[in-house]
């Protein structure tokens, strides 16, 4: 995929992300006067209005993370290992920050880190 691609592909998934974002109720008030918020602007709202645990805000994350990556050229590079991620697993989700190998690792880590916190 090309840059201006995936250039595309995530300003589609980031105005899918703000519509929802906006209809949120915690958010109707904070985004009346204006909508053309950054996305750092908008992950500091999301925080102010404590809603840091919604899977909106880390797909928000997700999708800043994506783009910081493409403009310094590291998109589709693991944010673990750093090798290339799959191909396949970034057509799946364009906002993938890890390979399949650090993927199934950390989401391991993580569950072994749930169950030793309950």
């Amino acid at each position: 995929m090309s840059t201006s691609q995936i250039q595309q592909t995530l300003l589609n998934i980031e105005s899918e992300l703000r519509e929802k974002i906006a209809a949120l109720p915690e958010m109707q008030i904070k985004l009346m006067d204006q909508l053309n918020y950054s996305l750092c602007e908008l992950i500091q709202i999301m925080t102010e209005v404590h809603l840091c645990e919604h899977p909106l805000f880390f797909e928000l994350m997700r999708l800043d993370a994506a783009r910081c990556q493409l403009e310094i050229g590291l998109y589709g590079v693991c944010s673990d290992c750093e090798n290339e991620i799959e191909p396949e697993r970034l057509a799946k989700d364009p906002l993938e920050q890890r390979c399949l190998t650090c993927s199934n690792h950390f989401s391991q880590q993580h569950r072994q880190e749930l169950r030793l916190n309950h």
